[in-house]
C-alpha cells in the first residue's frame, strides 16, 4: 500500500495517512507530520502517493488536463512522473525510488498557472527499506547480465513462476476474502508473478457485465474517458498482490480492443496505467494476443499484422511514458512463431520474449519445445518464457501431467521462468456463476476457481521450482542433443540383399537376415533391452529362436522389450523381411533395426549395418545362435537413416525429449517424459557422478547410484520406479 499524502496548491504535504494494509509492507512514512514541519518519508522502492486538488473545475479533465511531477533525485537524476485524474478535482501521483536521500519535485500542468495544479513544489525523503518483501528489498526487477534471466537491481536472481488470472480484477472473484485466499495459496506454493488484465478482457464482448468489477467498467461505454472508481477498486487488488510478494504482470488490454479504442486512446489508457501502477514493482505486458483479431472477424483466426503495427506504436509510447523503466513484453497468439518478437514490429521495444504455445496434451509437446528452442536461439538474446501453455483442466481434459511437462521441458530448454494456468481461475468461474460461453459460442469448462486452486498441477510446479532453485539454476544452459533414451539407440542403416539399388527398386521377394552378438545377461531387466525394427514392407523377428513380433508399413516401427529373451554369451537376432508388390514404378526394399541393452550401468547397441548377414532362402536352424552363416552374404547398406526414400521416424523428433541442461562438465539436469533409462552424452570420460532423482508428481527427492562415465563420456541413468515422467540431477564428484 503506498503512503498517501494530500498536497495543497502551495505546500509540499500535510498529514500522511497510513492505512492498515500498510503494515504488510512495513511502515512507509511517518504519520502525523504537518506541512512545513517535516518532509514526508517512504522507504526504498515503496510507492508514495501525492494528492492534488484543482482550484477550478475543468470540463472533461481526463482529456483536457495533463499533470506530471518532475522529480530530481539526490544524485541529480531527473524523471518525469505522470499523474492520474482520480475523479472530480482530484489528481494523484505515485513515486518510488531505490535512491536514498532527499528528492525534490515540482508539478507541471497543462492547465493554466492558477489551476492549483501547476508549479507546486515539495520534497520527500527515501530511507533504507526495512522489511522482508523481496519485491522491495532487492531493488527493481531487471534483465540479468547474461540476457537469459531476470534479476533484481542488487543482482539477486528472480525466478518467474507465474499464474494466469486474466480476469482477476473482475467482481466474480470477490475481494478481499477470495482474492486473498487465492493469493495466499499461490504464495505458499512458490509462485512469484500473477498475469492480470487491466479490465479489457479476452473471451467476451466489450462492456460485457462479466468483466465489470465492484465499481463497473474501466472506461465509459463510448471510450470517452477512464473511470477512476474502477481503478480505485483495482488498486486494492494490485496492492494486495504486491503485499504478498507476488509481482503483477499487468496486461494493458486484449489485442482485439485496439480497433475500438484507436491507437491514441490506447496510448492514453497506458499512460493512466503507468501513472497508477508504475511506482509499484510490476511488469508491463502491452497487450494479450496482440496479433489476433476479434473472434468473430471474417477469416478468424489469422495473424493480424495491422494490430501488430498499432500495438507497436502503443509500446513506444509506453516506454516513453514510464519513468520507472519497468520491464516490458507483449503476449502473442498461438499462430506463427508463437513468440512476442513476432507480435511487435521492433524487438527493441520489449525486454523479454513471452510465448503462447498450444493448449493440449502430447500433441502440444513438440510445438512447445520448438517455440522455446527457437526463441532461445534468436539474437540478440533476451530472457524467454512460456506465458500461456496447456492450462490444467481446460475443456475438462488437460491433466496435471501435461501442465507440469510444459514447465519442465521449457525450464530445461533455457527458459527464464514459466507461467502456469488453470481453467476456472483465468476466467474466475464461480460455482453459481461460471464465465459461460465465449463470443464464438463455445465454453472452456465450468470448474470454479476455488476447486481449480487445488488442482494438483499448481503444487507440482511449485515443488519443481523449489527443486530447481535449490541448484545454481541461473547458471544452467540448455544442452540439446546431450541426452537420449538409452533404449532407443541411434537407428542403424537401411540394409538389403546385394542386388542393384534396393533404395530405388528391388525384386518382390523375401530376404533372411542374421546378427549375432554377445550380451552379459546378468543385470538385464525385462525392460532394459529394447528392440526397434522396421521393414519396407513386412518383417518377422526372432531372438534366440523365439518369435518376438512382426509388423508392416515401415513408417511405424515396432518396439519390443526383449530383456527376458536374452541369454548369457552369444545371442542372435533373426529377421525375415519381405518386399511386397507395390504400385507401378519403383518399389524400394529395406530393413532397419536398433537393439539397446542396458546392463550394469552400461549401454550396448546393436545396429543394422553391413556386418549383418543375409540370404535369399531359409535354412534349417537359421534362427539359432549356433547356426553357421559363413556362406551368407554381408548386407548391403541401401541408405543411411533419414535419407531417401525413407525419412526419419516421428518418435525420433528431438522435441519429444529427453531434455537436458547443465553447467560445463560438473552438473546435468535431465527430464524425461516417459519412464525410460537415459544416456547422457558429452561428459568427461571416466569421471564419477552422483545421481539424485526428482519425482515431478510427488515432489520427492531420492538418492540414485554413483556411476562412472565411459571412455566416450557417456553415462547411463536408470529410470526410477514410478511409471511417469521423471527428472534426474547428475553431479560430478571430485575427490578431496
Amino acid at each position: 500500500m503506498p503512503c498517501r499524502l494530500r498536497v495543497s496548491a502551495c505546500c509540499a504535504s500535510s498529514a500522511c495517512t497510513v492505512l492498515a494494509i500498510l503494515l504488510l509492507f512495513g511502515a512507509a512514512c511517518a504519520p502525523g507530520e504537518r506541512a512545513g514541519e517535516a518532509v514526508p518519508r517512504t522507504m526504498a522502492n515503496m510507492p508514495l502517493e501525492l494528492s492534488f486538488t484543482a482550484r477550478a473545475a475543468h470540463d472533461d479533465p481526463f482529456n483536457t488536463v495533463t499533470l506530471d511531477l518532475v522529480v530530481v533525485s539526490p544524485s541529480g537524476a531527473t524523471c518525469r512522473v505522470p499523474a492520474f485524474w482520480d475523479g472530480g478535482a482530484t489528481w494523484k501521483a505515485r513515486y518510488a525510488s531505490p535512491e536514498l536521500g532527499r528528492h525534490r519535485w515540482q508539478s507541471v500542468c497543462s492547465a493554466s498557472a492558477d489551476s492549483g495544479l501547476h508549479g507546486v513544489r515539495g520534497e520527500l525523503e527515501v530511507s533504507a527499506y526495512q522489511g522482508g518483501n523481496q519485491l522491495f528489498a532487492h531493488g527493481p526487477l531487471r534483465i540479468a547480465p547474461d540476457h537469459r534471466h531476470f534479476a533484481f537491481a542488487d543482482g539477486t536472481p528472480f525466478f518467474w513462476l507465474g499464474d494466469t488470472w486474466w480476469m482477476g480484477l473482475c467482481h466474480r472473484l470477490h475481494f478481499p476474502d477470495e482474492f486473498a485466499a487465492l493469493a495466499a495459496d499461490r504464495r505458499e506454493k512458490g509462485f512469484t508473478v500473477v498475469q492480470i488484465v487491466a479490465g479489457l478482457y479476452p473471451d467476451m464482448f466489450p462492456f460485457d457485465e462479466r468483466g465489470a468489477n465492484e465499481a463497473g467498467f474501466p472506461w465509459e461505454k463510448d471510450y470517452a474517458r477512464m473511470r477512476p472508481e474502477y481503478f480505485d477498486a483495482a488498486d486494492r487488488r494490485i496492492e494486495h498482490l504486491v503485499s504478498q510478494g507476488l509481482m503483477p504482470c499487468i496486461v494493458g488490454a486484449w489485442g482485439y480492443f485496439l480497433p475500438w479504442l484507436g491507437v491514441d486512446k490506447a496510448k492514453q489508457h497506458w499512460r493512466y496505467l503507468v501513472a497508477r501502477y508504475g511506482a509499484y514493482p510490476v511488469v508491463w505486458c502491452v497487450a494479450g494476443e496482440a496479433n489476433l483479431p476479434w473472434y468473430l472477424a471474417k477469416g478468424f483466426p489469422f495473424d493480424d499484422r495491422t494490430l501488430v503495427t498499432g500495438w507497436s506504436e502503443v509500446a513506444r509510447a509506453l516506454r516513453a511514458q514510464d519513468p520507472f523503466h519497468r520491464l516490458v513484453t507483449i503476449h502473442p497468439t498461438g499462430i506463427g512463431p508463437l513468440n512476442a518478437r513476432h507480435a511487435i514490429d521492433d524487438a527493441a521495444l520489449i525486454d523479454f520474449d513471452m510465448l503462447q504455445t498450444p493448449h493440449g496434451e502430447r500433441g502440444a509437446i513438440a510445438p512447445t519445445y520448438q517455440a522455446i528452442a527457437r526463441s532461445y536461439d534468436i539474437q540478440p538474446a533476451m530472457p524467454t518464457l512460456d506465458g500461456e501453455a496447456s492450462y490444467e483442466m481446460l475443456l475438462g481434459t488437460i491433466g496435471a501431467e501435461w501442465s507440469r511437462a510444459m514447465f519442465w521441458l521449457c525450464m530445461v530448454s533455457g527458459a527464464a521462468g514459466h507461467t502456469y494456468g488453470a481453467n476456472g481461475i483465468w476466467q474466475c468461474n464461480r460455482k453459481e456463476q461460471p464465465h459461460g460461453t465465449s463470443p464464438h459460442g463455445g465454453t472452456y469448462g465450468t470448474i470454479p476457481w476455488d476447486e481449480a486452486m487445488n488442482l494438483p498441477g499448481s503444487r507440482q510446479i511449485g515443488q519443481a521450482k523449489a527443486f530447481i532453485t535449490s541448484l545454481p539454476w541461473s547458471a544452467l544452459s540448455p544442452l540439446p542433443g546431450a541426452a537420449r533414451y538409452a533404449d532407443r539407440a541411434p537407428w542403424g542403416d537401411w540394409i538389403w540383399y546385394r542386388e542393384g539399388d534396393p533404395s530405388r527398386d528391388a525384386p518382390v521377394a523375401a530376404r533372411y537376415f542374421r546378427r549375432t552378438f554377445t550380451c552379459p545377461a546378468a543385470g538385464v531387466a525385462a525392460g532394459d533391452a529394447v528392440l526397434q525394427i522396421a521393414a519396407d514392407d513386412r518383417y518377422s523377428v526372432w531372438l534366440n529362436g523365439t518369435l518376438i513380433g512382426s509388423g508392416e508399413r515401415w513408417e511405424k516401427p515396432g518396439r519390443y522389450m526383449v530383456g527376458a529373451a536374452l541369454t548369457p554369451g552369444v545371442n542372435v537376432l533373426a529377421v525375415k523381411a519381405e518386399n511386397m508388390p507395390g504400385p507401378v514404378g519403383a518399389n524400394p526394399a529395406g530393413l532397419i533395426a536398433a537393439l539397446a541393452v542396458l546392463a550394469n550401468g552400461t549401454a550396448t547397441t546393436i545396429l543394422s549395418d553391413a556386418s549383418w548377414k543375409v540370404a535369399t532362402s531359409e535354412a534349417p536352424g537359421w534362427q539359432a545362435a549356433a547356426f553357421d552363416d559363413a556362406l551368407w552374404t554381408p548386407a548391403l547398406v541401401a541408405a543411411h537413416y533419414g535419407a531417401g526414400p525413407w525419412h526419419r521416424f516421428g518418435e525420433d523428433d528431438p522435441a519429444l525429449g529427453p531434455y537436458v541442461c547443465g553447467i560445463a562438465d560438473r552438473l546435468r539436469l535431465a527430464y524425461a517424459l516417459e519412464r525410460r533409462a537415459l544416456q547422457l552424452l558429452g561428459l568427461p570420460a571416466g569421471a564419477a557422478f552422483a545421481l539424485t532423482y526428482f519425482d515431478p508428481a510427488t515432489g520427492e527427492r531420492s538418492p540414485g547410484p554413483r556411476l562412472t562415465s565411459d571412455r566416450a563420456g557417456g553415462l547411463c541413468c536408470p529410470a526410477p520406479p514410478a511409471d511417469h515422467d521423471w527428472a534426474v540431477l547428475v553431479e560430478r564428484q571430485v575427490a578431496p
